[in-house]
């Protein structure tokens, strides 16, 4: 008997590489890391938060950066060789 496929859709996070601790996750300071169902998804809520930094900055007269330091991973990358623990809140 041949079971089915089971098809795991890859999930994401936005990390920023830090020179101290490597890798951080969004969200990962509060304990609550923002999981995003593909990269599409994650890489538009990067460019949404960068469009507002950039904005902020010009208007505060700072020379704005020229691109995000968030990237985004597949989870199973950003959680490869790190203890984690990972629960679904209701």
């Amino acid at each position: 008997m041949m079971g089915k496929d089971i098809v795991v859709k890859e999930q994401w996070v936005v990390v920023i590489d830090t020179l101290c601790e490597g890798w951080q996750a969004w969200g990962q300071a509060s304990d609550d890391v923002e999981v995003f169902a593909s990269e599409a998804d994650a890489q538009a809520e990067i460019d949404y938060d960068f469009d507002d930094l950039r904005r902020n900055q010009i208007e505060s007269g700072m020379e704005p950066d020229q691109e995000p330091d968030a990237f985004a991973i597949p989870i199973n990358e950003y959680t490869r060789g790190r203890k984690a623990v990972w629960a679904r809140k209701n």
